[in-house]
C-alpha cells in the first residue's frame, strides 16, 4: 500500500512537471519570437572583419541598423568575424536557421563566400554592400567611389601650397583604386600641375601602417591626404592632427576628432541602402539587382559638419559647381588610375 502511494505520488509529480515544462516552453517561445505577426522582419548582418569600433565602415552600418530597429520595427542579429575565413560559416549559419528574412553582408571581401553560400538557399534573400555578386536571390549595392575621390582631389589641389597630395588605399585592387582615380582626376581638374602620391597599407585595419605612410607622404610634400583604407584611416587622421597637415576621412564623419585638420569626411550612405532593401522585404518588393549609386542619387557626399577648418568662399563656390557637374553628367569621373592620368573634362 505504501509502495503504491509512492508510485501514485511520483506519477502526479511527473505530470505536474510536464505541464510546467510545456507552459515554460510556450512562454519562452513567445518571448523570444512570438508568432509571425508579432516578431516582425528579422535581419542578420555579417560585418567586415575590420570590426566594430572602426569609426568607419562597420560602425556606420551598425548605427544604421540601430536606426532601422527603432524606426522600422525590425529585429536584427549580427556577427563580428575576426578573419575573412569566418565569413562563409557565418552566412551559412544564418541561412540554416531559416528565420532570417534578409541577410546583409558588408564588404567586397565577402563576395566569394556569398557566391558559395547563396545558391544553396534559393529562398533566402541576401544583400551585399560594396560588391557585385550575381544570383537570383542577391541584391548588390556599389558606389561610384571615384566621385568622392574627385571631390577630395579638387579640394586638396585648390587648397594646396605644395602642388602635392596623397592617397592611401587598403589594397592595390580596383575597389580601392576608384578613390585614387577620382582623386587624381579631381586634382588635375583644379590644378593640372598637382601630383598625387599613391600607396597601399595592405590591410583593412592597418592603423599604424597608414600612420607611417601618411607621415612619409607629408614629408614628401603632400599637403592633404585622402584614403580608402577603412579602419586604417584612423592612422591617417591621427597623423594629420599631430603633424598638422590636412586630411579627408572616408566612410564616417570624424571631423570632430580632428577639427582643425580634417576638413571633411567622405560619406557613402550604405546604411540607407540597407534600409532600402529591408523596406523592400517588408513590402514584398525585394528584387535581385545590381544597384550602383553616386552623387546623382544623393548616396555620396562630403560632410563638412564638425570641422573647424574654413574653406575659402571662392573654393566652395567652385566645389559646388563641380558637384553639380558630376550630378548632371557634365563631368564623368574616370574609374581607373590609368584613365585618370590622361583624363580631361569634356
Amino acid at each position: 500500500m505504501k509502495f503504491t502511494n509512492v508510485k501514485k505520488w511520483l506519477a502526479m509529480l511527473l505530470a505536474v512537471c510536464s505541464m510546467l515544462s510545456l507552459v515554460a516552453c510556450g512562454k519562452s517561445d513567445k518571448d523570444s519570437a512570438g508568432d509571425d505577426s508579432e516578431k516582425g522582419t528579422k535581419v542578420a548582418v555579417v560585418f567586415s572583419s575590420s570590426g566594430l569600433g572602426d569609426k568607419s565602415f562597420n560602425d556606420a552600418l551598425y548605427n544604421g541598423m540601430k536606426e532601422a530597429e527603432s524606426t522600422m520595427g525590425i529585429q536584427w542579429v549580427y556577427s563580428e568575424p575576426k578573419d575573412d575565413a569566418e565569413y562563409e560559416g557565418l552566412i551559412s549559419g544564418y541561412a540554416d536557421s531559416g528565420d532570417c528574412d534578409l541577410i546583409i553582408c558588408l564588404g567586397g571581401s565577402q563576395s566569394s563566400s556569398l557566391e558559395n553560400v547563396a545558391p544553396n538557399y534559393p529562398q533566402q534573400k541576401f544583400v551585399i554592400l560594396d560588391a557585385v555578386v550575381e544570383g537570383d536571390n542577391i541584391r548588390s549595392y556599389t558606389w561610384r567611389d571615384q566621385e568622392l575621390g574627385f571631390l577630395a582631389g579638387f579640394l586638396g589641389a585648390s587648397l594646396s601650397d605644395t602642388n602635392t597630395l596623397g592617397f592611401i588605399g587598403a589594397h592595390d585592387i580596383p575597389l580601392c583604386n576608384l578613390g585614387a582615380a577620382g582623386m587624381i582626376a579631381g586634382a588635375h581638374y583644379a590644378n593640372p600641375d598637382c601630383q598625387v602620391l599613391v600607396d597601399y597599407a595592405n590591410g583593412w585595419a592597418e592603423v599604424n601602417g597608414c600612420y607611417e605612410l601618411a607621415t612619409s607622404m607629408h614629408e614628401q610634400g603632400a599637403s592633404l591626404l585622402y584614403h580608402t583604407a577603412s579602419a586604417g584611416g584612423l592612422g591617417i587622421l591621427n597623423a594629420g592632427k599631430e603633424k598638422n597637415f590636412l586630411t579627408i576621412f572616408f566612410d564616417g564623419n570624424l571631423n570632430a576628432d580632428a577639427p582643425q585638420t580634417n576638413i571633411a569626411s567622405a560619406i557613402r550612405d550604405f546604411p540607407a541602402c540597407a534600409q532600402e532593401a529591408i523596406q523592400d522585404v517588408i513590402n514584398g518588393k525585394f528584387t535581385a539587382d545590381a544597384i550602383e549609386k553616386g552623387l546623382a542619387e544623393n548616396s555620396l557626399y562630403l560632410d563638412f559638419d564638425g570641422s573647424a577648418y574654413q574653406i575659402p568662399a571662392d573654393v566652395m563656390e567652385k566645389y559646388n559647381a563641380a558637384v553639380a557637374a558630376i550630378k548632371d553628367g557634365t563631368i564623368v569621373v574616370p574609374s581607373t588610375i590609368e584613365e585618370a592620368k590622361v583624363w580631361k573634362a569634356a
